[in-house]
């Protein structure tokens, strides 16, 4: 009997003893359990987290990286020639938003359509004009905008869009003598220091291939000799301010 009573006392003291270690247990889960939400509010309003950036891992990087293109175009604004610019830009980021970039293009220039119909009217009227041969350009490159978007709910397509500032020269023929529907112009070679700015966006195949579109616009002086004629006994050169504005598309190559 003795015996039994014992037992009975050591088992009553151990379920004692479990039920409270559980309820202790249990508080401090409660307590735990408990979120500040003034802190998420500020958290989730704040203006900047600099643990936190908008896009921490791109799927197609630039920064450190070399790069080339290849691209071909038109010459689209001048009002007296026609020209197909192709050429290559050669490349490195030192971020995924700052890099620089040498680029040439060879223009060579023609007549346009207008100035053929002009000599082919009258031999003696021709405009002042010059034709533009070549540009090189050293530029500072910045891609601020970087995105993906949907292609016909087949895939997911990276690009990014950003702008180009540089200086270089620019190598034109100047027209010393206009030619007329059946003889070519004489002229003469020039260069002159130019400034361009230039809008640029990459649409991304893989992680060293994409598809480079550019619209530059190259600002330079040129000078031009005056067209003369029996009525017009003009000589010596005018300045002209001159704005290039070419589009070109090509392929961007990356280094890994």
């Amino acid at each position: 009997m003795k015996k039994n009573q014992l037992l009975l006392a050591v088992t009553t003291l151990m379920l004692l003893t479990a039920q409270h270690t559980f309820a202790q247990s249990s508080g401090t889960v409660r307590s735990s359990d408990k979120v500040d939400l003034k802190k998420l509010e500020d958290k989730y309003w704040s203006a900047k987290d600099e643990d936190y950036g908008v896009i921490q891992n791109r799927t197609y990087s630039k920064a450190g990286k070399y790069y080339g293109s290849l691209v071909a175009g038109t010459l689209i604004n001048d009002p007296f020639a026609q020209a197909k610019p192709k050429g290559a830009m050669l490349g490195y980021y030192f971020t995924e938003d700052f890099g620089l970039e040498l680029s040439y293009l060879s223009h060579d220039a023609k007549r346009n359509e207008t100035v053929e119909k002009l000599n082919s009217i009258a031999n003696s009227i021709n405009p002042n004009y010059n034709l533009v041969k070549s540009s090189t350009t050293a530029s500072v490159t910045f891609t601020p905008f970087y995105a993906k978007m949907a292609f016909m709910n087949m895939s997911i397509m990276y690009f990014d869009m950003g702008f180009t500032a540089g200086v270089g020269m620019t190598t034109y023929n100047q027209v010393t003598q206009p030619g007329g529907a059946n003889t070519p112009d004489v002229f003469r070679s020039k260069t002159a220091p130019h400034m361009e700015l230039g809008f640029m966006q990459q649409l991304f195949v893989t992680k060293n291939l994409a598809f480079r579109l550019d619209l530059k616009n190259t600002f330079y002086s040129q000078k031009v000799v005056p067209y003369q004629s029996n009525f017009n006994t003009t000589t010596g050169e005018e300045t002209k301010s001159t704005n290039d504005t070419t589009m070109t598309f090509g392929v961007t190559l990356f280094t890994n």
